[in-house]
């Protein structure tokens, strides 16, 4: 990333401030104020020295307490003022920068999750945003502080001896040319650490996951050697920035040093008087800590300009894209595949010149060898995909002439992976645009899904709270709430993508019944495995490496020579030899 790039991600993060200016604000004044009071108290070094014990003047012997009090409450004021302001804003930054990361989230093509793991997207919106924390909070308070001391105690210092001011001020340019040259390994490191917490965050999401695997082939030595090679290359990361941190930090001093030494000889040979050079030294010696603290909290922004660089990269990702500008409306549908293409890259031709019609209130099978194309295919009618060439219409349209909104309005899902929310059965069914629907409805749903028995006898019945992806449920009941679920939606079109693929024999022959009755009237894309589920369907396709091999009803396809009637007569021999057995 370049420079410019880094400079307007830098940028980036500042505009999210705006909203917040008026606190923010507030919260610059008030850490002008801790500083002023600060180079306030180092300037008053001298008359006090100088009149309250040197010449123990009586005024000045009486008021010492209420200035030194007086001061430091000022300071205690400003300084809570500017680390509240700032955490306020930095929270308020980070909830909106979470809240459009999720909002992006939701719009991101299908394509960007395929080349990103989850565990990293999650890494993103939690740890990343928080670290973007620090850069609009904690280290706003520091730098700011810190900058303004660096100005005020020059200013103490130029006040008492411009002479020896100006050789601590040679000092500066050197010190700020070490920390950019040092910033390019900040970064660089930063980035790492990103990218480890990333993977940490993967491997922690697919052991819990898939923690039955892991114990069943004994995966645990695998996955405790990535972890601890996970964690391992984070420990040496931040050992690395600390290092690289005190580093800068002890050039900086020995600067300083170096430059006080010849202060100090040259106070000595000038005669600059003792109380205006305890000002002096005072003001000095307390620019060292505060160089100290600049130099690390730039580490630390680097750091922070790291993560935000994680961030924006999902921001400025391109949402799905919707050239539709019609709104489809359609109670009955028929599509038809015109030498349809696709390709998830370069290298991989998922569809090659497809052509197929589909008619209204028709079910089609699809099936074929795994990696024949199928649910790609069935894929690009919802558009989670777009075409590589050709055109899909429905209803003699081109389907990228209406909004995904309204064409996805029309289309309800079942899919072999089932997806359920922490949540109760009933908002489970009654989900999305559905969760206005009536009880009564919902219930009926679950009736045709075969699912009311096993509802009922859950603790709380439809209320009852599901847990993480339906933990708390059998593989068949989770699939009965997902059918439940596409029941309810009564779209006109319906893809079953393996939608029995988890129902034991029994609960099959029920759900078989209850789909047949809901594809009634309603256009059916099936992707099966199991022939034995697809006899009644009106059209069967059967796809190999991408293309249509064959086509025609169930009786036909076994008429004839081929990939179906292949698949048929190896399946019919597994459930001989499983009678068998």
């Amino acid at each position: 990333m370049s420079s410019a790039e880094h400079h307007s991600t830098y940028l980036g993060l500042m505009r999210y401030i705006k909203p917040y200016r008026l606190v923010f604000a507030i919260a610059i004044l008030g850490a002008i104020i801790d500083a002023s009071m600060k180079g306030l108290f180092t300037w008053m070094l001298s008359p006090i020295l100088k009149n309250g014990f040197a010449e123990q003047d009586a005024v000045w012997v009486k008021y010492i307490p209420i200035l030194v009090i007086g001061v430091f409450l000022v300071r205690s004021v400003g300084n809570f003022t500017a680390a509240y302001g700032f955490t306020w804003v930095g929270r308020k930054v980070i909830n909106d920068l979470r809240r459009q990361v999720f909002n992006q989230y939701l719009v991101l093509p299908q394509k960007f999750y395929d080349d990103h793991s989850a565990g990293g997207l999650i890494s993103r919106i939690i740890y990343d945003i928080e670290q973007m924390a620090n850069g609009v909070s904690k280290n706003f308070v520091i730098i700011i502080r810190e900058m303004l001391g660096v100005v005020i105690y020059l200013g103490v210092m130029f006040y008492y001896s411009w002479q020896l001011a100006l050789v601590a001020f040679i000092v500066f340019p050197v010190i700020a040319l070490i920390i950019r040259v040092i910033n390019k390994r900040f970064r660089r490191i930063g980035h790492g650490i990103q990218q480890s917490i990333a993977e940490t965050t993967q491997t922690v999401e697919e052991v819990v996951k898939g923690h039955k695997i892991v114990k069943i082939f004994k995966g645990k030595p695998k996955e405790q050697v990535k972890f601890d090679q996970n964690i391992k290359k984070n420990r040496q990361l931040q050992v690395k920035i600390v290092a690289t941190q005190e580093v800068m930090s002890s050039l900086n001093l020995m600067l300083v040093a170096v430059a006080l030494s010849v202060i100090m000889f040259m106070a000595a040979k000038s005669g600059v008087g003792p109380f205006d050079f305890m000002s002096f030294m005072t003001a000095m010696l307390l620019l060292m800590p505060t160089i100290k603290n600049l130099s690390n909290v730039f580490s630390t922004v680097q750091t922070t300009m790291a993560a935000a660089d994680s961030v924006m990269s999902v921001l400025n990702q391109e949402p799905e894209q919707d050239t539709g500008r019609h709104e489809f409306s359609a109670d009955q549908i028929a599509l038809q595949f015109n030498q349809v293409s696709f390709a998830y890259d370069e290298q991989l031709q998922a569809l090659k010149g497809i052509s197929l019609n589909i008619n209204k209130s028709e079910s089609v099978a699809f099936v074929g060898p795994s990696g024949g194309g199928k649910t790609t295919l069935v894929n690009l009618v919802p558009r989670f995909y777009d075409v590589t060439s050709g055109e899909i219409l429905i209803n003699g349209k081109n389907i990228q002439n209406f909004t995904l909104e309204s064409l996805r309005d029309h289309v309800s899902i079942v899919s072999q992976e089932v997806v359920l929310f922490n949540d109760t059965v009933r908002n489970n069914i009654a989900y999305g645009a559905q969760a206005d629907y009536n009880d009564d409805l919902v219930v009926k749903a679950a009736e045709q899904a075969n699912a009311l028995d096993f509802i009922n006898q859950l603790p709380d019945g439809f209320d009852t709270q599901l847990g993480d992806n339906g933990t708390r449920l059998s593989g068949g009941q989770r699939q009965r709430i997902a059918i439940a679920r596409a029941i309810l939606k009564d779209a006109p079109l319906l893809i079953l993508d393996e939608a029995t693929s988890a129902l034991d024999t029994e609960s099959e022959k029920h759900i078989q019944k209850a789909l047949e009755k809901l594809m009634a009237n309603r256009t059916t894309l099936v992707i099966a495995h199991r022939l034995s589920t697809i006899e009644n369907v009106d059209k069967v396709v059967v796809l190999d490496q991408g293309q249509v091999v064959q086509t025609g009803t169930h009786e036909e396809l076994l008429e004839l020579p081929g990939i179906y009637a292949q698949l048929q007569q190896s399946q019919m021999q597994s459930v001989d030899r499983d009678n068998a057995e």
